[in-house]
């Protein structure tokens, strides 16, 4: 019988299973080289069969794969929109380079202009200025005697500046100088890092600093408590509550019934929607969609206590796009054999996924993979944005790390390194260093460690086992189980089903420890396990081995 390959290019992991029959005599997987689709994947794949070929010392007569839907996993930050507040306005600024400690308030100057005679001025410094020339005509200005209180930069500049006018006043960047400049008065408080505005918590200290008018104490309420936990703010009073201040773009999401939502205000509803229910997303720019799922890894860490709450929100979400092959090359040319496509993957999952030994024939099988997450029964499948990759992204993001990284830090349970020999594990217990490994080294000293492809992989100075654990197992709720619920929910409802399910689980993330007690415990799910493809290749292969026994093979 002639050799047939399932070529299953992933979004992240390639797979391919060589096979006889029914018997799968070969297989192999890499990591996907480029966008799933793209001709960079395809070569990729085409290469890697061709080095089972030589291990096993046959050609193979065929190949078979099925169509292509990247998914787009992407991290993003924002800072969320303030509130109307009438002609008391905030405005954006940066919160890591501002410089000083202290408040102040003045009419802006423009330091390429004369100055207007105040009892106070607040330096602006429009962006391409550059540092050394403003820091120069701010420090003559203050030799002059010049009543300048603080200084306003719309380019990264703060440290740079502060550290040449040698004024201990507080210097903010990142700031809509056009907006300011329009401004009749400025209020900025500068806080030291760990550290929060006071003044601009305290609404009778703004109604001061602003002289404004009695009706306007419920604006500066609403500021006040916008401002907790800042530690840079610009408050800026206009002559009318009509003026426009320009902010950065909002993540979009537009529903399939034409409304749009601020992708912060769509994401918590995402569970709530069937799968399906966005129909396009606009980060930089609006692309159509098939699903989107997505997570606020800034709600998360809130929710759970581990960070304070912050303006800035950290997004990080998977959309499933409509594009297919990007290569202008037949795939007849890059495996050099003929080629078959399938028509679904998902049918190919389900194919490989039931012969798993002892699976009943009820069972829905669930294909957890980088991109997408596939519930296939018998009567029909649905296919989701959302899964290994998407967790990998919002630990990234947790961490400030490269997805490299955390896509071996997500995986489980992590240890601290409290001396050269000693490890402080996540339930508190205490593990010696081999003798074998020799001492650690001094620089791992306080870092969370776990293991990686070379050995210890340091993260995360600043936390404490218990809690990584408490975080780690929190994105996977939200990332994976959630996501899940929302799918199983769509399918339930779309064939009628209102009895709990078993599923069997088959893709890269199935080896995960803790993901399967997680998904055990939603509602809709009665018995959960590993799949076993071809009753050899375990929970790995599912796709690429239905390739090889689809009937459009024989």
């Amino acid at each position: 019988m002639s050799l047939i390959a399932g070529v299953d290019i992933g979004n992240s992991t390639t797979e391919i299973v060589v096979a006889d029959g029914k018997s799968p005599i070969a297989w192999d997987r890499r990591p996907t080289r480029g966008r799933k689709g793209s001709e960079s994947s395809i070569r990729a794949a085409a290469a890697l069969l061709r080095s089972i070929e030589r291990k096993i010392g046959s050609p193979v007569e065929r190949v078979v794969v099925a169509p292509w839907k990247p998914v787009l996993t992407e991290a993003t930050a924002y800072k969320e929109p303030p509130p109307d507040t009438g002609r008391i306005k905030l405005l954006e600024c940066a919160d890591h380079s501002v410089m000083g400690d202290g408040w102040a308030v003045g009419q802006p100057w423009n330091i390429s202009q004369q100055p207007s005679a105040a009892d106070s001025l607040i330096a602006v410094v429009a962006t391409g200025t550059g540092y050394q020339q403003a820091a120069s005509i701010i420090s003559d200005a203050i030799r002059q005697g010049m009543p300048i209180t603080a200084v306003i930069v719309a380019d990264d500049e703060a440290v740079l500046i502060a550290s040449r006018i040698k004024a201990q006043i507080p210097v903010v960047d990142g700031v809509d100088v056009s907006s300011a400049l329009e401004a009749k008065r400025l209020f900025i408080e500068v806080r030291p890092p760990g550290q929060c505005v006071n003044v601009a918590t305290d609404v009778w200290a703004l109604h001061s600093a602003f002289e404004t008018e009695s009706n306007e104490t419920e604006f500066l309420g609403v500021v006040a408590r916008w401002s907790k936990d800042l530690r840079a703010i610009v408050i800026a009073k206009f002559d009318n509550a009509e003026t426009v201040i320009s902010s950065a773009q909002t993540p979009m999401v537009t529903w399939h019934n034409g409304q749009a939502s601020a992708l912060a205000d769509a994401i918590p509803v995402f569970s709530q929607q069937p799968v399906g229910a966005v129909r396009s997303l606009t980060l930089q720019h609006t692309v159509i969609t098939e699903d989107v799922w997505g997570v606020d890894v800034t709600a998360i860490l809130v929710e759970r206590g581990a960070r304070a709450t912050s303006k800035v929100k950290s997004l990080a979400l998977a959309s499933l796009t409509n594009a297919n092959s990007e290569s202008s090359i037949s795939l007849n040319e890059l495996f050099d054999k003929p080629v078959s496509v399938v028509s679904s993957e998902a049918d190919m999952a389900s194919i490989g996924a039931r012969t798993t030994p002892g699976l009943s024939d009820d069972a829905l099988i669930l294909d957890i993979g980088g991109g997408t997450i596939d519930l296939i029964g018998n009567v029909g499948s649905i296919t989701a944005a959302g899964a290994g990759d998407l967790l990998t992204a919002a630990v990234a993001q947790v961490i400030d790390t490269s997805r490299g990284a955390a896509d071996w830090i997500k995986r489980g349970p992590a240890q601290r390194v409290e001396s050269s020999q000693v490890l402080l594990s996540e339930n508190g217990s205490y593990d010696f260093v081999s003798s074998d490994h020799g001492p650690l080294p001094a620089n791992l000293t306080g870092r969370l460690v776990v293991k990686g492809p070379s050995g210890l992989m340091p993260f995360a100075r600043e936390m404490q086992p218990a809690e990584w654990r408490i975080i780690r197992q929190s994105l996977k709720l939200e990332v994976i189980a959630k996501n899940v619920s929302r799918i199983l929910a769509t399918y339930m409802e779309k064939i009628a089903l209102k009895e709990s399910v078993n599923l069997v689980i088959v893709g890269g993330p199935a080896a995960d420890d803790e993901l399967l007690p997680t998904l055990g415990r939603l509602s809709m799910v009665s018995g959960i396990g590993r799949g076993n493809v071809a009753g050899t290749l375990g929970h790995r292969y599912g796709v690429a081995y239905g390739l090889t026994q689809s009937a459009d093979n024989h």
